[in-house]
């Protein structure tokens, strides 16, 4: 089964198989190295999320709101790219509870399908193939777990990026 994993997260998101369709994949975070537990940088309201891994410090871009999703991609993120704020440090995220600074990340990529991609952007845009229908994604929701509480946070970045 073909899911909407985007290729900058293929080898980090690992899916939970039995909820996840083309349509929608929900996973944990993992570093190429093996941990699952990250330190979350972020400016601009979340819009740009890194990682950093807390044993081999491999920087990941999780989301990128200029370069990531439909608007992003399909759309070379132009009015995006507009509001954004490159020259605004990354502020490291601590957990409201504990004021740790370790997360667990559980990612949810939504999308309107493979077929929606190829109806819409094979037909009419030059430049796109089948295989970047998972870059073209709806929606993304990062979700971080305290590594020392466990605190949760439910709704800490939810972007619909079309």
């Amino acid at each position: 089964m073909d899911l909407p994993v985007p290729s900058h997260l293929k080898g980090f998101l690992v899916p939970e198989e039995e909820d996840s369709s083309e349509y929608e994949v929900t996973g944990n975070i993992y570093c190429t190295c093996g941990s699952m537990y990250f330190e979350i940088l972020e400016n601009n309201n979340k819009q740009v999320v890194k990682l950093i891994c807390r044993k081999c410090k491999k920087e990941i871009l999780l989301f990128d709101i200029a370069k990531h999703g439909w608007n992003g991609f399909a759309c070379d993120g132009i009015i995006e790219e507009k509001y954004l704020d490159r020259k605004l440090p990354l502020q490291k995220y601590h957990c409201p509870v504990c004021k740790e600074f370790y997360f667990k990340i559980i990612v949810t990529i939504t999308s309107q399908g493979k077929q929606d991609f190829i109806e819409e952007c094979l037909s009419y845009e030059e430049g796109f193939s089948a295989s970047d229908w998972v870059d073209a994604f709806e929606s993304i929701s990062i979700i971080p777990i305290c590594a020392k509480c466990g605190f949760t946070e439910e709704s800490w970045a939810v972007f619909e990026t079309m």
